[in-house]
């Protein structure tokens, strides 16, 4: 049923990359023309916050965190301006995974940080 692709039409981007592969997303995202198209999506600002980190861990390290315990650290010290997380740590399957991560990013949240699902 191509249906739910027809009521989509439009969220759709036609774009060329060099391959297939999840790397080729960064040359998609870096395209201007690209990203014009997207800029009222959820998904630009996630590309903008996801770039902004990934120079961060280019020109400062030591404030780009990333896996659980850093960045659980990082929120004890209201250190998280941004934090991402991925549709598949916060709907786990397992319970105490789950309650971990919607424990941080409500935390996160009262803190005065943004976060993006």
């Amino acid at each position: 049923d191509d249906r739910a692709f027809i009521e989509n039409k439009r969220k759709f981007v036609l774009c060329k990359a060099s391959s297939g592969h999840k790397h080729a997303l960064e040359e998609v995202f870096s395209d201007a023309s690209i990203m014009d198209q997207m800029n009222d999506t959820k998904v630009a600002k996630e590309v903008e916050i996801l770039n902004k980190f990934m120079r961060m861990i280019d020109s400062d390290p030591d404030k780009a965190y990333y896996g659980y315990n850093h960045v659980h650290k990082a929120n004890e010290e209201l250190a998280i301006d941004s934090l991402m997380v991925t549709d598949e740590l916060f709907r786990s399957s397992d319970i105490a995974t789950r309650k971990k991560y919607v424990q941080l990013v409500e935390s996160v949240r009262e803190n005065g940080g943004q976060v993006y699902l």
